[in-house]
Parts: C-alpha cells; structure tokens; sequence
C-alpha cells in the first residue's frame, strides 16, 4: 500500500500481490443500527445489522455485543479464506529450479 504524501490517500500497490488496506469502523449510528464501514468512506456503510425491537427487548443491552461478535466473526471468515487463498497459491506454484 501507498500513502500519496500530498493527499495522504491510500492506494494499493496493483500488479504487485499487495491487497487493499482499509481501517473498519463499528458502530451504532442514530437509528440504532450496528455499521461497520470503512473510515475513510464514513457515508457508505459496508454491513449493518439491524435488530427487530421485540429482540432488542429479549436481549436488551447485549444486542450491541452480540451484533459486534456477528461481525467479528464474518470478518474472521473472511480472512482465513484470505489466507487459505494465499497458501494455497503459494504452495501450487513449481520451482524454477530443483536442487
């Protein structure tokens, strides 16, 4: 990732096996919704959960804390396919050279 000294946006190194960087944001906004979205794009969010209110009155004040670990979890998915991606790209590939 680069960082453009001028503007101090983020751009990704394309063509060089870099994958974006982003900084994620979870939050409650005033509907009452848990968002995460990207920092730099606070307008556009990436998830939101929105709870029923009869389930908000069943869980009460761990609505909030079970919609963080829904997310959690969604993004630890995602990055563990990441990851297996990666390994197995990086294990398919033949040697140049046998020694």
């Amino acid at each position: 990732m680069d960082i453009d000294t001028e503007t101090g946006e983020r751009r990704t190194r394309q063509g060089q096996g870099f994958v974006q960087e982003t900084v994620l944001e979870l939050v409650e906004n005033d509907q009452g919704q848990i968002v995460l979205r990207d920092s730099a794009d606070s307008d556009e969010p990436l998830v939101t959960i929105d709870f029923s209110s009869k389930l908000k009155d069943i869980l009460g004040s761990d609505a909030q804390f079970i919609g963080h670990k829904m997310i959690h979890a969604a993004i630890q998915e995602v990055m563990q396919r990441q990851v297996s991606q990666w390994h197995a790209n990086v294990y398919d590939e033949e040697p140049e050279h046998f020694s």
